[in-house]
């Protein structure tokens, strides 16, 4: 019997060198046509798929390998006797050494300019198979996936003539892997094609999750973690200065750009910890910078900026005047990057806004103590068209402004959230508390520390209101108009101290509380 090392690779890079060097092994090399045409260039003998089997490749190419001769030769146990016999009665010589890589699938498919038809073309049948069978039997066949194992390979194949176990179950887990992370790009895709969502249930029987490791962090949350970055699509921002994001500073990242595509206007968020310390839009973004800034002129230090629009020289010297660790813009003016470059310990990150519209996963997806929970994004503010004006008296246009960018605030904060906010600018925040008269009165408070007029403000509330306290303290405090989801028991009581104070309530019917 022959000993046979099939390669079958859409990359051939330093694939001439492993094959050449099985070659001199003594493995015959078996390969598919367009592979096979290659290596010839290299190899003294190179035997095509479709000359072994005896029965040509078909349908362009779509079947080649999926053949009895090329799997029994793979998955046949080499401990079984009757396995062995098997193959020497039907004459089919065992295939040792498999190397395959796939089609192209995710790079055509990210590729704006590919059509449908490209897509599909480039999601590999035989490959996986080969990889999955050659896996499977991983005692008897080494399965080679990644050009990086080529080289240790030789030298273990030159060391000893048996297959060394750990370093077979290496390479058949990297190779499921491989193929689980495939699949998963290709459910992907067709579960954003949208054309099967009148057929698919609102939450998936199963959910694959297979990312490949992309950044590997000093630490997680605290220097006693170990943590790593892991994605399976592009990053959608880029980093142009400072120190690589740690596991923190990721989470930030991703809140930042959760609340920045809520704004149309010029708008400039300040995060700290997540959450929003203090939110402006204007006219230019040195003014939205400023009215941000003022609402909490303490929390921003160390704290992260984003914009959504290209930095200017102006705002960038204003966000200059205290140490900001990230500033996250789509673009930067010229001369802006070398000003902000001066500080070291300073990261710059650039944001593709297209990315914005839409999550990199499906789905938003939360690890517990003994599984996992698995939900839609939030990402819609709501139709104004379901706001009800529960009470008496109608918002004035000032007011109802004001509660738009108030709901769109109190939907990026967390837990019992309550937004005081005018139309353009954060004026009050209350955040993560146990009940919603903490965050009120926590609101309340930071307003008045920093001076804060609130005559013309709104109260937006991310989740129900309770009990009527929250109205009595606000009405205390000025607050002439409110914005809630509704669907308490006590809404009518609500409802009912709204009218007794003559004030303005929107119910939207839709709520963004954050656990």
């Amino acid at each position: 019997m022959k000993k046979y090392a099939l390669i079958s690779v859409s990359d051939k890079n330093g694939i001439e060198q492993i094959a050449i060097e099985l070659e001199n092994l003594g493995y015959t090399i078996l390969s598919t046509s367009n592979t096979a045409k290659y290596l010839r260039n290299h190899c003294r003998e190179v035997v095509e798929v479709s000359d072994l089997t005896k029965f040509p490749e078909i349908l362009e190419g779509r079947v080649k390998t999926l053949h009895p001769v090329i799997h029994g030769g793979i998955l046949a146990d080499r401990d079984k006797p009757e396995h062995m016999q098997k193959l020497k009665e039907m004459e089919i010589d065992p295939i040792d050494i498999v190397i395959v890589n796939l089609y192209p699938f995710k790079k055509v498919r990210n590729d704006v300019k590919s059509t449908h038809e490209q897509i599909i073309e480039n999601i590999d049948i035989g490959g996986p198979t080969l990889i999955r069978a050659a896996a499977k039997n991983y005692l008897g066949v080494l399965v080679l996936t990644d050009p990086k194992d080529y080289q240790p390979t030789l030298e273990l194949l030159k060391s000893t003539p048996q297959v060394v176990d750990e370093w077979a179950r290496y390479l058949a887990l990297k190779a499921f892997r491989l193929v689980s992370d495939y699949n998963a790009e290709i459910a992907d895709y067709f579960e954003r094609m949208g054309e099967t969502r009148a057929f698919d249930l609102e939450i998936p029987e199963y959910y694959d999750l297979s990312i490949k490791h992309s950044q590997r962090l000093s630490y997680g949350e605290n220097p006693h973690q170990r943590a790593g970055y892991y994605t399976d699509k592009p990053a959608g921002w880029k980093s142009l200065h400072g120190k690589d994001l740690s596991f923190n500073n990721l989470l930030d990242l991703d809140a930042a750009l959760r609340g920045i595509r809520l704004f149309t206007d010029p708008t400039v968020m300040i995060i700290k910890h997540t959450n929003a310390c203090g939110i402006g839009s204007g006219t230019t973004l040195s003014d939205a910078y400023r009215k941000a800034f003022n609402t909490d002129t303490m929390s921003p230090f160390g704290g992260i900026v984003v914009i959504n629009r290209s930095l200017d020289l102006e705002t960038a010297v204003l966000i200059n005047r205290i140490f900001t660790e990230i500033i996250i813009a789509p673009d930067y003016d010229a001369s802006v990057l070398d000003i902000l470059r001066k500080k070291k310990d300073r990261r710059l990150i650039q944001y593709d806004p297209e990315i914005l519209a839409q999550p990199s996963s499906a789905m938003e997806l939360k690890t517990t103590y003994f599984g996992y929970l698995l939900q839609q994004w939030d990402l819609k503010i709501g139709d104004l068209k379901d706001w009800r004006v529960v009470t008496n008296r109608q918002p004035t246009q000032e007011e109802f402004d004001a509660m738009y960018f108030g709901w769109k605030t109190v939907a990026i904060l967390k837990s019992n959230a309550i937004a005081l906010t005018t139309d353009d600018r954060t004026l009050g925040l209350g955040i993560g508390q146990t009940s919603r008269i903490y965050s009120t009165e926590i609101a309340l408070a930071h307003a008045r520390q920093f001076g804060h007029d609130l005559s013309s403000a709104i109260c937006a509330s991310d989740g129900l209101i309770p009990f009527r306290d929250t109205i009595d303290t606000l009405y205390q405090k000025g607050i002439k108009a409110l914005i809630q989801p509704g669907g308490s028991k006590a809404d009518e009581e609500i409802i009912h101290a709204c009218n007794e104070f003559d004030l303005a309530m929107v119910m939207t019917g839709l709520r963004h509380f954050k656990h």
